[in-house]
């Protein structure tokens, strides 16, 4: 195969109607394609940092030795697969990545309050969920499906004059009925005359 300069891709966000990470309730229909337009549960959480979303796939082996100490074979133990971004909005949906969905209260705005968004950090297992990574180069996209993921990490938050407010979060990811744990979808956005 000769190489191609358009394949050389990008990782800007495709957030032209919605942010680039939406997550739903686990079970929610994933889109098939990058292209198509996501469910209606899946909620946006908004503009995410500069430093975009990093995907780390992790694995452990195990050797098999033979008689004279060779390895001659490493069969896998364990694979764990996250994501890790920072959300640059302060907002309903990404306080709930944050804080987990039941650790957020919203009181509606009153004649003498603005909207208010309550958020409580303690000792709480956060909710499984599915998620969408739009991201886009030009025509050509990108989808990033996870059918079930689970913030195991909440990142140090700076609140600063200087700074924007960043609240940082990593993705576990565990396995589909397939066994997958991540699938990640192209679309070169070349389409054929009919």
């Amino acid at each position: 195969m000769a190489v191609n300069a358009q394949n050389v891709l990008v990782g800007a966000p495709d957030q032209k109607t919605t942010g680039a990470i939406l997550s739903a309730p686990t079970g929610t229909e994933l889109p098939a394609d990058p292209t198509a337009v996501p469910a209606p549960e899946f909620a946006s959480s908004g503009y995410v940092s500069e430093n975009g979303v990093t995907l780390t796939p992790e694995r452990s082996t195990a050797s098999i030795k033979d008689w004279s100490g060779a390895v001659i074979r490493q069969i896998l133990e364990e694979f764990n697969g996250t994501l890790a971004w920072e959300h640059l909005e302060t907002n309903e949906e990404s306080l709930r990545n944050y804080f987990g969905d039941d650790q957020v209260t919203i009181t509606p705005a009153t004649s003498t309050t603005g909207e208010q968004i309550r958020a409580a950090l303690g000792a709480h297992e956060l909710p499984r969920k599915a998620w969408i990574f739009r991201i886009k180069d030009g025509k050509r996209r990108v989808l990033i499906t996870v059918p079930d993921g689970q913030v195991t990490d909440q990142g140090e938050v700076s609140f600063t004059k200087t700074n924007a407010i960043l609240w940082p979060v990593t993705l576990t990811t565990y396995p589909d009925a397939d066994g997958n744990n991540i699938y990640i979808t192209t679309d070169d956005g070349e389409t054929i005359a009919a």
